[in-house]
């Protein structure tokens, strides 16, 4: 069947509305691990760090979709489930880089930071200066946590004693009955625990010493997919 001249442009201009609405419905989008880990990360997934991160994505034309997990869970998705392309928010670890002979993941850059050092009782601060000096102490750790790189090799090597938890709420518990000295704890999460733990948020205080700042991060699947979805996170910022 032959279009005379109207019905050719017709024609043509069904076919570019169809194509342009089909691109506009059909967004890219990737899926991210986390934990709850408030205020960073809600038990719904939102918060500061997710707040950060689907801003990032989303100047870079992707939406993202995140689920909260046990942190040990969120990681070996991210690690070994192509569906998830990543977890956050990470602490860097070189020994897990790819880009640095590891083979978990590949790091973004920086999209925010993490104060960490240590809560203690305000009638039995600890003291010290020099990593030697938390030899003397039994310190709470959540498992599964990366604290700081000196630290954590003395933890390794029994150097400084501690014990181990799956949240920090069950650390700042201990620490106000005594039963550990200190536990090691990011502040803004200390400090937004202790919100709704009023019986004892009295009883503690960031020790005035820092551990460490941390940047926090993205840790992207280690293929040549995660790759690309990195450099193309770090180049929006």
């Amino acid at each position: 069947m032959k279009l005379n001249g109207k019905a050719r442009a017709l024609a043509a201009a069904v076919v570019c509305s169809a194509s342009f609405m089909a691109s506009e419905t059909v967004a890219e989008s990737v899926q991210l691990t986390t934990l709850e880990w408030p205020p960073y990360v809600n038990a719904d997934g939102s918060g500061n760090s997710t707040d950060r991160v689907l801003e990032i994505l989303g100047s870079i034309g992707i939406e993202g979709t995140v689920k909260v997990f046990p942190w040990n869970r969120a990681v070996n998705l991210a690690a070994k489930d192509p569906a998830w392309m990543g977890v956050y928010p990470e602490y860097y670890s070189e020994a897990d880089d790819a880009d640095k002979g590891g083979e978990r993941c590949v790091y973004s850059k920086s999209f925010g930071t993490s104060p960490v050092g240590f809560v203690q009782r305000t009638d039995a601060p600890i003291t010290w200066s020099d990593h030697a000096d938390l030899t003397g102490y039994t310190i709470g750790v959540v498992a599964g946590y990366l604290n700081e790189s000196r630290f954590d090799a003395m933890v390794a090597s029994g150097e400084i004693q501690t014990q181990e938890v799956t949240a920090d709420d069950a650390n700042l518990k201990k620490v106000a009955a005594g039963r550990i000295d200190a536990a090691v704890i990011d502040r803004e999460v200390m400090a937004h625990l202790l919100a709704g733990m009023p019986a004892i948020a009295g009883q503690l205080e960031f020790n005035a010493a820092p551990l460490a700042e941390h940047g926090l991060h993205i840790c992207f699947e280690n293929s040549e997919a995660g790759r690309a979805l990195r450099d193309r996170f770090n180049a929006a910022f």
